[in-house]
């Protein structure tokens, strides 16, 4: 009895690929492998071309009610009829994958408004068909929803966000990158999820300072916060940022060109827990913000700096010689910043904790340079690129040089 409790158990721990080789071994591996109990976990992204509605039926007849994480990452030819299938008979899923399923549409807002009470992790990013219907959908029907990823669904609006704020009152992780219909309305709406952890905004360009200042006043549970693109931001949100949120942990601003050293003092000034920072394309801030952030930033373990045009070797000789750019500091990222040099890379050899930095189109940084710094931190990934030099231009002996007959004539 034990040897056969162990053998069933092994098939636990198979992917469903093993399960159906197992199953041709013999009639007693095909009942153990085909049990639902073993079909809890399925991923389909190894045959995301070959997703039939057979296939689908067959899963869910065999699954039935153990499955509890499905994944249909990139099975471009799932549609709605599917999810329903999954939904019915499939009623305890709690972690769906339907990221890159773009021919699923509101259609299937049914599934998710019924069938899927537990559900409590969903990812529909760029299934560019789902609009505000689906968010009202989850709102009904799937009230423990913590994680949902509607990036890149382009169709949903401010309505959307309203309606997930009105019934999704357990959500943490909420990432809405490049719904560029969301402004400061939808924003605001989001203060009724007080469990909110994560927030991506990347590129909701409609969005103000109105709509983060109201945020972060009600949502007082952020870790991480991604307004990078939005791109109408100024130095208050970065106030009321430093203000509000004492527990950040990581902070997304790139291309915010508003944004200025007097905004990122008051930030880190009420922001002292922050592990990583993107600071890329603030092209207004100079060495005196990265005097601040190593001042208060004690934490500080990655930060992007990338075309900070105006970032110097003295500013990266304050953040590296720092408490957290000599223990904590690992990444750090300053592609075409224009004025560091050959000095940096001494400041840099300060960073003992440093696993990556890249170097890329910084001008003033020579091969010498990047040389020595891989000489002293052989276990430092390093980034930097050199072009070739250009060959010399041949000169012709004129004696050889080729002219055509009518140059001759004329």
């Amino acid at each position: 009895s034990s040897g056969i409790n162990a053998e069933y158990g092994i098939f636990w721990y198979l992917d469903i690929v093993s399960l159906c080789r197992c199953a041709k071994v013999s009639q007693k591996w095909k009942a153990l492998a085909l049990d639902g109990s073993n079909w809890s976990h399925v991923d389909l992204f190894e045959f995301q071309t070959d997703i039939t509605p057979f296939i689908v039926n067959s899963i869910t007849s065999r699954c039935g009610p153990f499955l509890r994480n499905l994944s249909l990452k990139g099975c471009k030819s799932i549609e709605d009829s599917a999810i329903m299938a999954f939904s019915m008979q499939c009623h305890y899923i709690e972690v769906l994958n339907l990221n890159g399923c773009t021919s699923i549409s509101p259609r299937c807002d049914g599934a998710f408004t019924s069938y899927f009470p537990n559900l409590k992790w969903l990812d529909l990013s760029s299934c560019t068909l789902v609009d505000d219907a689906v968010c009202c959908a989850l709102s009904a029907g799937c009230p423990h929803l913590q994680h949902l990823d509607l990036s890149w669904c382009s169709l949903i609006s401010n309505n959307g966000a309203v309606a997930l704020a009105k019934g999704c009152h357990n959500i943490r992780h909420l990432l809405l990158r490049f719904c560029k219909l969301i402004g400061d309305p939808g924003v605001k709406a989001l203060t009724q999820c007080k469990q909110l952890s994560l927030l991506s905004l990347m590129n909701c360009e409609e969005v103000t300072d109105a709509g983060i200042v109201a945020l972060t006043k009600g949502c007082k549970e952020l870790r991480c916060l991604s307004v990078s693109g939005c791109t109408q931001l100024t130095d208050l949100t970065l106030t009321e940022i430093g203000n509000s949120c004492p527990n950040l942990r990581t902070l997304e601003l790139a291309k915010l060109v508003y944004l200025s050293d007097r905004g990122f003092k008051n930030l880190v000034k009420g922001c002292n827990n922050i592990e990583k920072m993107d600071l890329e394309e603030c092209q207004s801030i100079t060495d005196t913000s990265l005097i601040q952030i190593s001042i208060h930033c004690p934490y500080l373990q990655s930060i992007t700096l990338s075309n900070c045009e105006r970032i110097s070797d003295e500013g990266l000789r304050y953040l590296c010689s720092s408490y957290a750019g000599q223990t904590q500091l690992r990444e750090l990222e300053l592609d075409n910043c224009k004025l560091i040099t050959d000095a940096s890379i001494d400041h840099i050899l300060q960073c003992r904790e440093l696993q990556r930095v890249d170097l890329y189109d910084c001008l003033r940084i020579s091969r010498t340079g990047i040389k020595h710094l891989k000489r002293q931190r052989q276990d430092v990934i390093i980034h930097a690129y050199f072009p070739p030099d250009t060959p010399p231009v041949m000169q012709h002996d004129p004696v050889h040089t080729r002219v055509c007959r009518c140059c001759v004539v004329l």
